[in-house]
C-alpha cells in the first residue's frame, strides 16, 4: 500500500491492480485486507494535507485530487470495454445476448464494489461537484453505467435489440425461449436510463427509445399479419379464441420480462390490430351466435369488444332487435296469428274458448324475458347497456304485438286477468310456496306496461269480485301483491286497493 503522501501516479498504480481485479477476476475472491488497503488508499489520497495545500484559481487541492481520481476511473472504464466489444462483434442472436448478460452481470457486480471502494470520493467530491451544478459528474456506480452505455451499449444496441425481437417472435410462434435471459437484458436497458438531475430516479428513455418503440412496431406488424390470415377464414368463434389467447399472452409477457409501463401502449396496439380492425366482422357474426345460443362465444365476444370504446354499441342494438323479434314471435305463436284483430274487440283473438288465454300470453312474454335476461347476466356480465336494450325491447313487444294490435289496453288487461287467476283459491299455486314467485314474475311484466292505469282498473274490478265472492287465495297473498304494486308505483296507485282489502 502506498504511503499517505503518495502522488497520483503512485496511488493509481496501486489502485489499478485492485480495480482490475474487482472488474475482471472478482470470482476468484478479494480478501478483506486487500479491500481495506484499497479503500484506505483512496481515503488517504483524497485527504492528503499536501494535496489540500495546492490551489488552482479558486479550486482547492481537494477539488483537484477528486477530479484526478474520477478521470482515472473514467479512462479505465473506456479501455475496459475494448476487448468486450471486439468479442461481442463476432456474435449474433442468442449467443450475443448470453455474452452480453454475462458481461453485464460481471460488470455491474464489480461496479457495486467500486462504488463502495470510492465511498469517500462519492460522499465529498462528487456531492460537492453536483451541488455546484455539475450534473455530468456522477457517483462511481452511475459513472460505470454511463461508460457502459457510451462504449459498449451504443455500438452493440442495434444487434441486441434485433436479437431480442427475433427471440420474442420465436416465442410468439410457439417456440420455447429463455425468458430470464430476455428479462436481464431488458432490465439493463432500464438501468442505463439516466436522469441527470436525479441519477437515483428511474429513467426509461433508453428502454423506450432503443427497445420499446421497436418492440411495439414489431408487435403491431406481427399481429396485423396474423389477424388477417386467421380472421380471413370467416370462422369468428375460432378467431375470438385466438385473439383472446394472444391478448393474454401479451399481458403475461409484460409480467415476465417487460417493464410494467409498457403494458398500456402494448395492450392498445394489440387491441387495435386484433380487435378494432376486425370489429365489423364480429358485429356481423353476433346475430348468428345469438340464434344458436353460443354462450361461450358470446361471453368471449363481449369481453373482447368491451376493451375498445366503440365495440359494444352495435351489439346492444342487435341484441335489442333480437329480443324484440323473439318476443313478437312468441306472442304470434300463442295468438294463433290473429294479431290483426287486436282492437277494442281483441278479446276475440282465439286460443282458448274464443279468447286469448292470459296465462299462455304471460308465459310467452316471460319466457322471452327470462331467456334474454339470463343472457345479459351470463354472457354480458349484466352490463348496463345490454340491460337497457333488454328493457327497451321488452317494453316494445309487451305493449305492441300480435295480441294487442292497436289496443294499448290489451296487455294490461291480460296481465290483470292472469294475476286474478293466480290469486284465486282455485289456482293450484294457492297453497304452494311458488305463488309468491309467480306474483314476482307478474311484476316483471308490469314494469314494462306503458298504461299502468288500465291495469289498475282491471285489477281493481277483479279484486272486488274476489273479495265479494270470497274466492281469494289468502289475505296474505292479496296484501303481498298490493305491496308489490305500491313499491312499483307509490301509495296513491294502491290506496283504493288497500282500502278494499281492509274492508
Amino acid at each position: 500500500m502506498p504511503p499517505k503522501t503518495a502522488d497520483l501516479d503512485e496511488t493509481w498504480t496501486f489502485l489499478t491492480a485492485g480495480v482490475d481485479h474487482i472488474m475482471t477476476k472478482l470470482e476468484t475472491g478479494l480478501s478483506f485486507a486487500g479491500y481495506t488497503s484499497l479503500y484506505t488508499t483512496v481515503y488517504n489520497y483524497c485527504t492528503s494535507t499536501k494535496m489540500h495545500g495546492k490551489l488552482e484559481g479558486n479550486r482547492t487541492g481537494a477539488n483537484l485530487v477528486g477530479s484526478d481520481l474520477y478521470n482515472k476511473l473514467t479512462d479505465y472504464f473506456a479501455n475496459h470495454f475494448k476487448p468486450i466489444v471486439q468479442n461481442a462483434s463476432t456474435l449474433r442472436d442468442e449467443p450475443l445476448l448470453r455474452y452480453y448478460v454475462a458481461e453485464w452481470d460481471r460488470y455491474t457486480t464489480g461496479a457495486n464494489y467500486l462504488n463502495r471502494l470510492f465511498t469517500y470520493l462519492n460522499r465529498y467530491w462528487v456531492k460537492r461537484e453536483r451541488d455546484e451544478g455539475k450534473k455530468a459528474v456522477y457517483q462511481v456506480y452511475t459513472l460505470a453505467l454511463a461508460q457502459w452505455h457510451l462504449h459498449l451499449f451504443t455500438p452493440l444496441q442495434p444487434s441486441l435489440t434485433s436479437a431480442l425481437l427475433r427471440l420474442i417472435q420465436t416465442q410468439r410462434d410457439g417456440g420455447t425461449i429463455d425468458q430470464t435471459l430476455v428479462k436481464k437484458i431488458i432490465d439493463s436497458y432500464v438501468s442505463l436510463g439516466l436522469d441527470a438531475g436525479d441519477p437515483n430516479k428511474e429513467c426509461l428513455d433508453v428502454y423506450k427509445e432503443k427497445f420499446e418503440s421497436a418492440f411495439l412496431a414489431a408487435t403491431e406488424s406481427y399481429y396485423s399479419a396474423e389477424a388477417t390470415a386467421t380472421g380471413g377464414t370467416g370462422n369468428i368463434p375460432e378467431y375470438l379464441k385466438k385473439a383472446e389467447g394472444r391478448l393474454k399472452e401479451e399481458d403475461e409477457r409484460v409480467v415476465r420480462y417487460l417493464h410494467a409501463k409498457t403494458r398500456k401502449e402494448l395492450v392498445s396496439r394489440c387491441e387495435g390490430v386484433l380487435l378494432r380492425a376486425h370489429a365489423p366482422r364480429m358485429w356481423e357474426a353476433f346475430q348468428t351466435l345469438l340464434d344458436f345460443d353460443a354462450d361461450a362465444d358470446l361471453q368471449r365476444m363481449y369481453a373482447l369488444l368491451a376493451r375498445i370504446p366503440e365495440g359494444l354499441e352495435p351489439l346492444r342494438r342487435k341484441f335489442e332487435a333480437h329480443v324484440k323479434t323473439a318476443g313478437l314471435a312468441a306472442v304470434e305463436g300463442v295468438a294463433g296469428g290473429a294479431g290483426a284483430a287486436a282492437d277494442a274487440d281483441a278479446e276475440e283473438t282465439a286460443t282458448k274458448g274464443g279468447e286469448l288465454d292470459p296465462k299462455a300470453y304471460v308465459d310467452a312474454l316471460l319466457a322471452v324475458h327470462e331467456k334474454n335476461a339470463a343472457t345479459v347476466a351470463r354472457s354480458f356480465k349484466g352490463e348496463a347497456g345490454f340491460a337497457a336494450a333488454l328493457d327497451k325491447a321488452c317494453r316494445e313487444f309487451v305493449n305492441r304485438n300480435a295480441a294487442t294490435g292497436t289496443s294499448a289496453a290489451k296487455s294490461p288487461e291480460l296481465l290483470a286477468k292472469h294475476a286474478d287467476m293466480l290469486l284465486r283459491k282455485s289456482n293450484k299455486m294457492a297453497g304452494e310456496g311458488d305463488l309468491e314467485g309467480a306474483l314476482n314474475r307478474v311484476m316483471i311484466l308490469f314494469k314494462y306496461l306503458e298504461d299502468k292505469d288500465v291495469f289498475q282498473t282491471f285489477y281493481t274490478t277483479k279484486l272486488s269480485k274476489r273479495l265479494i265472492h270470497g274466492v281469494s287465495a289468502s289475505d296474505e297473498a292479496e296484501a303481498s301483491m298490493i305491496s308489490k304494486l305500491k313499491e312499483a308505483c307509490g301509495f296513491e296507485y294502491t290506496n283504493k286497493l288497500q282500502r278494499m282489502l281492509a274492508g
